[in-house]
């Protein structure tokens, strides 16, 4: 009999994950190296939870070893980022139908030039942005139409957050400059910003493990986000996490023939 499929869960910080690690069943504590991970059953789904730490090597290094270890069936990241389109709204969280590291290529004086670079393989060249697994994109947006959002509040509005498909990126920027965000307007135009899904989209794509991210827009970009971040990244890591919960849930249900 094969053994059940295994989904791995990471996530930047311990704000991001701790929602989804509090729904587990027989959840159980262990260590690889250095690194704690939480195992048990999400919603029918055994899964290993864990955090990679902020930035693109952390996610690339937690993920790297992860994969190795437990060798999943597919990897979720479940985050915040800031808002960079203005139709994403704080706890709105995003289907990334494309990972992008906005910081790879050249840098001129007529903003980036995005170019591939060589990979670990002879002859390989490794490309700076990464899709998501058809198969967990396809189920994501069949599964946004019954999933209810619990209600956040911001500034004194209540809404009911949206899931929805949209354009990630990162880097190991945290803030950036209007300079910035207009040349990534104009080249790129994400829905989100953050720092680690990239490179953890690098490390899936390469190991050819499938992978999908998701994001909940917290404060707008800008160049000096840590006030606006410490105010909304709970309420963002929170619609994350829920998301993610119910997903995991989707996933064992199609498993399972359901």
């Amino acid at each position: 009999m094969s053994k059940p499929a295994l989904t791995l869960i990471l996530s930047a910080m311990p704000s991001e994950i701790r929602l989804i690690q509090a729904q587990l069943k027989h959840r159980q504590a262990g260590r690889l190296a250095c690194f704690p991970y939480e195992t048990g059953v999400l919603m029918g789904r055994k899964v290993v939870t864990a955090v990679t730490g902020v930035g693109v090597t952390n996610g690339a290094m937690v993920t790297a070893l992860f994969i190795q270890a437990f060798q999943p069936a597919e990897v979720l990241v479940s985050g915040t980022g800031s808002r960079f389109n203005p139709r994403i709204r704080t706890g709105d969280t995003v289907i990334s139908t494309k990972t992008i590291h906005h910081a790879a290529g050249s840098l001129t004086d007529k903003g980036m030039v995005y170019r591939k670079v060589r990979g670990p393989l002879a002859g390989q060249m490794t490309h700076w942005y990464f899709r998501p697994a058809p198969r967990l994109l396809k189920l994501a947006k069949a599964s946004i139409a019954g999933y209810a959002a619990l209600p956040v509040t911001v500034d004194g509005v209540t809404y009911q957050p949206k899931v929805l498909p949209g354009v990630v990126s990162a880097s190991d920027m945290f803030g950036v400059s209007d300079e910035k965000i207009a040349d990534m307007k104009l080249k790129l135009n994400p829905d989100i910003m953050e720092m680690e899904s990239a490179a953890i989209a690098q490390v899936c794509t390469q190991l050819a493990v499938p992978h999908i991210v998701f994001r909940a827009g917290s404060n707008r970009t800008q160049s000096n986000p840590g006030t606006a971040y410490r105010k909304l990244g709970q309420t963002a890591a929170a619609a994350a996490a829920r998301w993610t919960v119910y997903f995991a849930g989707r996933l064992a249900a199609q498993e399972a023939g359901a």
